[in-house]
């Protein structure tokens, strides 16, 4: 082959390769891209991007290759990428997907990238580049979506704040029991009883002087007799125990002890409960057969089931000492009242010596109406006296309703480091904290880990975009229990918050539903309660088939 004619053939093929690509720049306004929904929308803190583009027949060349990057461009000129694809001619390799010349051909598209408030008002542009062998073109670029609608994003902080619980009971009992065993068939309390130990410190504890909550007296018999005999025996044991209880708990001039209604009476004739709980606890080698065996027979009558146990002659004296004797009984039982400061006593101690205070009494004296003003200077003195977890905890929950994270944050971490790294409390409000932060898998961890409040999760669900499950907990009609129901399609769902924000978001259920006078009676209260709504719905594309309504004008003008 002549130099002339290779020069010739040379300058044909890079001609045609160079009007590939120049067609292709030139009749690029026949490919069609669609994004759904037409308006980019904000679901679970992120900006989802979907499209479908379509190549018209003998357009694509069948050896080039096109890269389409989608990129967000905020009204300040930021600039976001997205990932790219790929495309690639029928004879060409190293595409996502292949474009045929004579068919043409589609291809779709998805990704989502971290919303940004400067997106609201946005514009996302595709931009391609088309190469062919050595040779490249830039194809477009093409605008497929105007703004961002960020609805989504406006849930309210409006989670539980967790305080610790100051573990202080403004009424609280104390107890002491003595036990009286008797002999068999016997219901007569006999003088070693009444000296034993138990007995002993039942006198102690009341001379101690308490006021009286109850006296209960309870007795039982072994189950080895019959029902009727072991009712009866239960019966004359509970009598002479409750005349014997009177007689002690008058001669020490117990509290209560001439008030009749104080004493409550319990008889339990066989106690075959308390039976299968010592045998259990027994060393008798045979208890899993005993205890079968009476699990099988217990529908058998009373009669039936003692009898059972007298035919165990082989076991009957083991039965007897370790088990059957400490069944024939009766408990005297006393429930006091502990002595307690007095409301008015731990407020005025709070503040001119809470060193006399408990740790539970200072920080319940910080949930005292009267102490509402002085509820940090309290947790400090809580902490400088005691260093505790709760004190640091309640801190932070207050800096938190304040919505001072950093501070928040630096109590929080006081209240692990003492005591407190794993109290659903502390670990709710850093899940509180990492969910406002936008760290919403972290959050959701915190939130399981401290089986926190479900208006939590609730609110977690939103900002993560599971709208459902997130309109099946928040009920009524609450600023985030309307949004949720709003995302989640119901436009009829209102907010009665008597807020801005709430009259704000049923202008928006308004315009969604197509009713323009929920959209505009909504949306002028919103404006009288703040003005800054009016930027707001100027900006925001819920209402963008509104904007040249005379109303709409009116309100925001």
């Amino acid at each position: 082959m002549t130099n002339t004619k290779l020069f010739l053939l040379l300058t044909i093929i890079i001609s045609f390769f160079g009007c590939g690509l120049e067609r292709m720049a030139s009749e690029y306004d026949k490919v069609i891209y669609e994004q759904t929904p037409k308006v980019l929308e904000v679901h679970g803190g992120d900006v989802f991007v979907d499209l479908k583009g379509t190549f018209p027949e003998k357009y694509f060349a069948k050896n080039a290759i096109v890269e389409i990057t989608p990129i967000i461009i905020s009204e300040t000129g930021e600039e976001t990428k997205l990932k790219s694809v790929i495309l690639q001619g029928e004879h060409a390799t190293g595409g996502d997907e292949t474009i045929f010349y004579e068919s043409g051909g589609t291809f779709v598209y998805s990704d989502k990238i971290e919303y940004k408030e400067n997106m609201k008002s946005s514009n996302l542009e595709l931009r391609a580049l088309a190469t062919l062998e050595d040779d490249n073109k830039i194809l477009g670029p093409v605008t497929v979506a105007n703004g961002v609608v960020s609805t989504s994003m406006r849930v309210k902080n409006d989670e539980k704040i967790e305080i610790a619980n100051h573990g202080y009971k403004e009424v609280e009992t104390i107890s002491e029991t003595a036990t009286i065993y008797f002999l068999v068939n016997k219901s007569n309390i006999r003088t070693t009883e009444k000296s034993d130990a138990d007995v002993q410190k039942l006198k102690d504890f009341i001379r101690l002087g308490y006021k009286t909550e109850s006296f209960v007296i309870k007795s039982s018999a072994s189950p080895e007799g019959t029902e009727k005999i072991n009712t009866e025996l239960s019966d004359d044991r509970q009598n002479s125990t409750l005349e014997y209880a009177k007689y002690l708990l008058k001669r020490l001039k117990a509290d209560g002890a001439d008030n009749d209604d104080y004493y409550k009476k319990s008889s339990a004739g066989a106690d075959w409960d308390g039976f299968n709980k010592l045998v259990s606890n027994s060393s008798i080698n045979e208890k899993n057969t005993i205890l079968s065996l009476n699990d099988r027979n217990k529908q058998k009558s009373q009669k039936e089931r003692g009898e059972l146990l007298k035919d165990m002659t082989q076991v009957y004296d083991a039965l007897e000492n370790d088990v059957l004797q400490y069944l024939r009984k009766s408990e005297i039982t006393i429930n006091s009242y502990l002595p307690k400061k007095t409301r008015e006593e731990i407020v005025l101690l709070s503040k001119t010596n809470p060193s006399e205070l408990t740790i539970e009494e200072l920080l319940y004296s910080a949930s005292i109406e009267e102490n509402a003003s002085r509820s940090l200077e309290i947790y400090s003195t809580a902490i400088d006296l005691h260093n505790d977890w709760r004190a640091y905890n309640n801190i932070a929950a207050y800096h938190l309703t304040e919505e001072n994270l950093d501070r928040a944050y630096e109590y929080l971490n006081k209240a692990k480091e003492n005591g407190g790294a794993n109290e659903s409390s502390v670990l709710t409000n850093l899940g509180i904290i990492a969910s406002w932060n936008g760290e919403l898998n972290k959050a959701r961890n915190l939130f399981n880990k401290a089986n926190t409040d479900p208006l939590n999760l609730a609110i977690l669900d939103i900002r993560q975009g599971k709208y459902s499950s997130a309109a099946d907990v928040l009920r009524g009609n609450s600023y985030n229990a309307a949004l949720a129901n709003i995302l989640n399609g119901n436009n009829n769902y209102t907010c009665i918050e008597n807020t801005a924000e709430c009259f704000y978001l049923n202008a928006i259920a308004g315009a969604r539903a197509g009713n323009e006078t929920m959209l505009f009676t909504n949306l002028e209260k919103s404006i009288q309660k703040s003005e800054t709504y009016i930027k707001e719905a100027l900006n925001d594309l819920e209402f963008e088939k509104y904007r040249t309504h005379d109303k709409f004008i009116f309100l925001t003008k």
